[in-house]
């Protein structure tokens, strides 16, 4: 059966792929307040074939990169889902969560999680580069 066709895993990538979107919007907001800033952006990617879904984020502060890269990283292998979220700078690189799991068993809140955790993580990187 071809994944479209799986009207599981098609409402499961809907769903996390919305999740992620609110994290990128999250993630700017408390950002953008402390912080003068250049350029931010967050992108939600979502390829149906491979079962991926990514969240990258982009932030520049006079006019200097500081992150370009995807953040959180979804995919779905068989019966599984693996989160990976990794937040990497000239400062260096963090693993902020890695989870995996049946996808009977996920819930949804290791998601919901995430905000916070890659909030304080980049704020810190933030700070020690600027």
């Amino acid at each position: 059966m071809m994944i479209f066709d799986n009207k599981k895993t098609v409402d499961l990538l809907s769903h996390l792929s919305n999740r992620l979107n609110q994290i990128g919007i999250f993630l700017q907001s408390n950002i953008a307040r402390q912080f003068k800033l250049t350029d931010m952006a967050s992108y939600v990617h979502v390829n149906i074939l491979k079962q991926r879904i990514y969240l990258r984020f982009k932030l520049s502060i006079n006019s200097m990169e500081l992150f370009d890269n995807d953040i959180v990283n979804i995919r779905l292998t068989n019966d599984k889902i693996h989160v990976t979220c990794f937040v990497y700078s000239n400062y260096g690189m963090d693993k902020v969560m890695e989870y995996q799991d049946n996808i009977d068993n996920f819930e949804s809140i290791i998601v919901d999680n995430i905000s916070l955790k890659l909030l304080s993580c980049i704020k810190s990187h933030i700070n020690f580069i600027t």
